[in-house]
């Protein structure tokens, strides 16, 4: 299975969703894509703010 990107005229979208049922493709649009993935992301903190701030740092001392 591919995953594509289609932009198409509001105007027909109905249709292009009623060619995916009778194809037998799944749609779906893409604000239902990335609430998903938004939501499928850890919520608890994985890395403290003194971690990150030391991250920060030694970005910059690479610099």
């Amino acid at each position: 299975m591919e995953d594509l990107v289609l932009s198409v005229p509001l105007q027909d979208a109905a249709f292009v969703e009623t060619l995916a049922l009778r194809m037998g493709w799944t749609m779906r649009r893409r604000r239902s894509s990335i609430e998903r993935f938004i939501n499928s992301c850890p919520k608890a903190q994985q890395i403290t703010d003194e971690e990150i701030q030391a991250e920060i740092n030694a970005y910059r001392k690479g610099l």
